[in-house]
């Protein structure tokens, strides 16, 4: 079964939590009888992406950035039935993905650059659309 993020069902739309601590994120999942796929919170710097995607021309992409967000957005995407807003990944996302993972995004096609703004951008705005909640 694929990774989803966890969500709350609440006012017509499923609803992602969010925790200002942890132990909040914990003490949620337990009471659920959740058990997280990893036991270390890990933080999703989204505004190093969005910055890069105002002017990838002139900026430098943060690797490690964009690949964690890249292995982020499916999963929210799945959790909220909205996986269509994300573009189809194919061979040329492979690529791009594998380059960046060997440290080498410098080397990118213009293809493999264009098919990861298009990812880059559909997660980011899949995920600043996510609806949230506050769960007690």
């Amino acid at each position: 079964m694929p990774d989803r993020v966890f969500t709350l069902p609440g006012d017509g739309c499923r609803r992602v939590p969010v925790f200002a601590t942890d132990r909040q994120a914990g003490g949620c999942a337990y009471r659920r009888e959740l058990r997280p796929a990893s036991p270390a919170a890990g933080v999703l710097e989204l505004v190093r992406v969005e910055r890069w995607l105002d002017d990838p021309g002139l900026r430098t992409i943060p690797p490690g950035t964009v690949l964690e967000a890249w292995n982020s957005f499916e999963d929210p995407a799945r959790g909220l039935d909205e996986v269509h807003r994300l573009p189809e990944q194919g061979a040329v996302h492979d690529s791009a993905y594998d380059r960046l993972i060997g440290g080498e995004s410098s080397e990118w096609t213009s293809g493999e650059r264009r098919a990861v703004l298009e990812l880059m951008t559909a997660g980011a705005e899949l995920w600043n659309s996510c609806p949230v909640a506050n769960p007690r």
